[in-house]
């Protein structure tokens, strides 16, 4: 079978398609998105045919940049048109971000099986617009909102990498040069890291490891070199490092996790069963990292701290709570480990082809 992959601007997006193609293992991919975006790259490194259409953020607000952006995007559709029409694709996969939504509009033109992931517990404007002509939607949680056509919705989970639920502790401590007989803390800000929790972080350092941890800090490549250069002479038990190829052993050798509230990170925490600390990112679009972490919060298996309570003295405080307290962790990672869903995304796999079949 023959099948189109699109979604990109962010990890958020684009890495769910990569864990999905890689669950399509013996069918024909190709993977549409944005020439200067993150998917141009990864999706041909990761050995994917790679074709770009024009695509904008859309403004919300009326007026010359949201004219521009919307003419940019139909300029997209029509570029979609005519891939899809030579590529021949069973069925189409989104997985949202602005670059997914000329391919997805031009597979409802066309009336090409759309399949379409939504991965935050607030649908994407694209993903409501075109959620209505989808063959299929696949939640990464489960939701209230009526958005979406009940009888076309599975709940599936985040389609993430299989391997992130089988990753080595030990190859992590040798990697990072973490001591063997030491709890971590994992500290990760997504892929670009978060200035205001990297600058949190640094802030309470100190107090931090007088909680008796070793931390491996994700800084992202974007913070880098300030974060390094605001360490000053590193302490022995701190361990920042630019981006964490291999989330796995780093999850596996955790005692706990500090991080954001985006889908994929949380998908991949549950199914590493790791307990967390959650400080969503305040101007995601409806609040969708909240809505994200109140889902595991309810069930105990994370502490959300709101970014606008977020200083040293909160940070250090929620911290120690977690590792003063075994029988907390303990739970609060089986509470974890009992909503992952690393098989999410086989499960979407088997959705697209379904649809394609159809």
């Amino acid at each position: 079978m023959k099948f189109v992959l699109t979604g990109g601007g962010t990890g958020g997006h684009i890495y769910p398609a990569l864990s999905v193609a890689a669950a399509l293992n013996g069918e024909e991919l190709l993977f549409v998105g944005a020439a200067e975006r993150l998917e141009s790259r990864v999706a041909p490194e990761a050995g994917y045919e790679f074709r770009a259409i024009a695509c904008a953020p859309v403004e919300r607000r009326p007026g010359l940049a949201m004219l521009r952006g919307l003419m940019t995007n139909l300029r997209g559709v029509r570029q979609a048109v005519g891939i899809l029409r030579d590529f021949r694709p069973n069925a189409v996969l989104g997985t949202g971000g602005f670059a997914a939504s000329g391919v997805m509009a031009a597979a409802a033109l066309l009336r090409i099986p759309l399949v379409i992931v939504e991965a935050n517990s607030v649908p994407g404007r694209a993903n409501r617009l075109l959620g209505r002509w989808a063959a299929r939607i696949a939640l990464g949680f489960e939701t209230d909102s009526p958005v979406f056509p009940a009888a076309r919705v599975e709940v599936t989970g985040v389609p993430i990498r299989p391997e992130i639920a089988h990753g080595k502790a030990h190859i992590a401590r040798r990697e990072y040069e973490l001591g063997d007989d030491r709890r971590t803390l994992l500290i990760l800000g997504g892929s670009g890291g978060a200035r205001k929790l990297n600058e949190t972080v640094l802030a309470a350092l100190p107090d931090l490891l007088k909680t008796d941890v070793q931390i491996l800090h994700q800084t992202g490549v974007a913070h880098w070199e300030e974060s390094r250069a605001g360490a000053g002479d590193l302490p022995a038990d701190y361990h920042p490092v630019a981006y964490i190829e291999n989330m796995a052993d780093a999850l596996a050798v955790a005692d706990l996790v500090v991080c954001r509230g985006g889908a994929s990170t949380l998908a991949e925490i549950t199914a590493a069963g790791k307990p967390a600390v959650v400080i969503p990112y305040p101007f995601a679009v409806g609040d969708h990292q909240t809505r994200n972490a109140a889902v595991l919060a309810k069930v105990g298996a994370v502490e959300i701290v709101p970014d606008g309570e977020l200083d040293a003295e909160r940070l250090v405080s929620a911290v120690a709570g977690w590792l003063g307290d075994p029988e907390r962790l303990a739970n609060a990672a089986e509470a974890s480990r009992s909503m992952g869903r690393p098989d999410a995304a086989q499960t979407v796999a088997r959705l697209l082809r379904e649809a394609g079949k159809g």
